[in-house]
């Protein structure tokens, strides 16, 4: 049995794990949970005495060693890693993205799903931040190409694409800035079609909204509250914001809380949705809409789609294995 403790200051990085420090042992991994201001002091004890490895969120503390285990970087792509730590080789995040080169990505799963039923209300739910507020560059591009990212929601992750619209642009801060603001008019574009056709059957969730008129509820950071939302309901996922991946910690708390998840056509869609992925992924409006009013309208369907889902990820703790497999070789 090989001991995995995992290292962060503040609780709320917990709620972004998810169910995944509920469960101790995932096949040769036995993992320890050292989060919090106590706990991550006894953490820096085991790391001085190289007992175990460390998955070390945020890098607190910070791992320059990687006998010693990895830097977990939970807030997105490596393009959010502070200067100072780039350069580490055992750094790992979350999210992939179509114009960064680091592919050390940490992979997690749905573990412990709720079992649950169709709400006899069934609303679709989402969750989300939103930023439209934009330069002229920025304004003028999403225009230039608004037809053809709706039409086709992959777009926005081809690097093709990219190499077109950054014009040989090098600085990638720069370019990931233009992506996340194009994927927010993108998400805006959506959700005010859907409020249009399903108003208030679409329950959307999230301060920023507030600013338009579309009768948005607060955000709500109570984990209780928001799996109490997700479940028995459609839960509308449009990707992270920050790249393209299937499994991140919001879809990860949709599956996890018994909702009904539908999303966007991610890079690593087939892999992680498997034989289900044309049942529950969609890559532009017409496709969306169409999908929704077919859960809407059969219950029954729902259902059998829900529990498709929940075993989609029967074997997520040798999942989670393998993935930890993998992140330790790699370091090897």
């Amino acid at each position: 049995m090989r001991l995995i403790f995992f290292s962060f200051k503040h609780r709320y990085r917990q709620k972004e794990l998810n169910n995944f420090l509920n469960t101790r042992i995932y096949g040769k991994y036995f993992i320890l949970n050292l989060g919090g201001p106590f706990k991550n002091f006894i953490a820096k004890i085991l790391l001085f005495l190289r007992i175990g490895k460390t998955i070390s969120c945020d890098g607190r503390p910070l791992i320059s060693d990687k006998s010693k285990g990895i830097n977990f970087w939970m807030r997105g792509t490596t393009l959010n890693i502070p200067n100072d730590f780039k350069n580490l080789n055992n750094n790992f995040v979350t999210i992939d993205n179509p114009f960064v080169q680091n592919k050390k990505i940490f992979q997690m799963y749905p573990i412990k799903i709720k079992k649950t039923q169709i709400q006899d209300d069934l609303k679709i739910v989402y969750m989300s931040r939103i930023d439209i507020g934009s330069n002229t560059e920025e304004k003028n591009i999403w225009d230039k190409y608004k037809i053809q990212l709706i039409e086709d929601f992959t777009l926005i992750d081809n690097s093709n694409f990219w190499k077109k619209i950054s014009l040989n642009c090098k600085d990638e801060i720069k370019t990931f800035n233009l992506y996340k603001k194009l994927k927010f008019f993108l998400r805006f574009e959506i959700i005010e079609n859907l409020k249009k056709i399903f108003n208030k059957k679409l329950n959307l969730i999230g301060d920023d909204w507030s600013m338009f008129p579309f009768n948005s509820l607060p955000s709500n950071y109570n984990i209780r509250k928001i799996k109490n939302m997700y479940k028995g309901n459609i839960c509308l996922d449009l990707g992270s914001i920050e790249g393209s991946i299937s499994l991140y910690p919001r879809s990860i708390q949709i599956v996890e809380s018994g909702g009904l998840i539908i999303q966007s056509i991610q890079s690593d869609n087939k892999k992680v949705w498997k034989n289900i992925h044309n049942k529950i992924l969609f890559n532009n409006l017409s496709d969306l809409i169409s999908l929704i009013e077919k859960l809407l309208d059969n219950k029954n369907y729902s259902f059998t789609l829900l529990q498709e889902i929940s075993e989609n990820f029967r074997h997520s703790d040798k999942s989670i294995e393998k993935s930890l497999d993998k992140t330790f070789n790699i370091l090897n």
